[in-house]
């Protein structure tokens, strides 16, 4: 690294730095405008950016699913268990949502992940929404599936 005489730097080498922190602000500034946790961590990791009230709702989105054998179990939203983590599923919910066939997708990955578990006949996306009164849950929580894919 070259310096004049006074110890600054050149030119040359200002403007580059100076280029690099403007493009650098801009690929964060889109990403948070885009509000996608697609660019993460270059942009929006909005579930840990937005406050929750103390008297409002906490949201929590999970799969279940119905085995072969008609037993109803919990899937994790993990890589251990379906090879994506609870934030790309939380991510793609609109999609799945939009096309519940999504879901058939990590229904087979939590079996080849599982081999010995029983099958899945059918995956539902369910949201739970727990009410707060001064930050306590109060009640029981509302269910609602957002989508459910069968298996053929």
């Amino acid at each position: 690294m070259s310096t004049t005489s006074t110890g600054e730097l050149p030119p040359g080498s200002v403007a580059w730095r100076v280029a690099a922190v403007g493009v650098g602000l801009a690929v964060l500034l889109g990403g948070q405008l885009a509000d996608t946790n697609d660019w993460f961590p270059l942009g929006s990791l909005s579930q840990y950016a937005t406050p929750r009230s103390a008297d409002g709702s906490v949201v929590m989105t999970s799969l279940e699913g119905t085995t072969v054998d008609g037993e109803v179990v919990q899937v994790p939203l993990s890589p251990r268990s379906i090879g994506m983590s609870r934030a790309e599923v939380e991510s793609q919910g609109q999609r799945i949502v939009a096309d519940p066939q999504l879901l058939g997708v990590l229904a087979r990955s939590r079996q080849q992940l599982h081999p010995g578990a029983a099958p899945l006949r059918e995956l539902r996306l369910v949201r739970s929404e727990h009410q707060l009164h001064d930050a306590r849950v109060v009640g029981p929580a509302a269910v609602r599936v957002l989508a459910t894919w069968t298996a053929p």
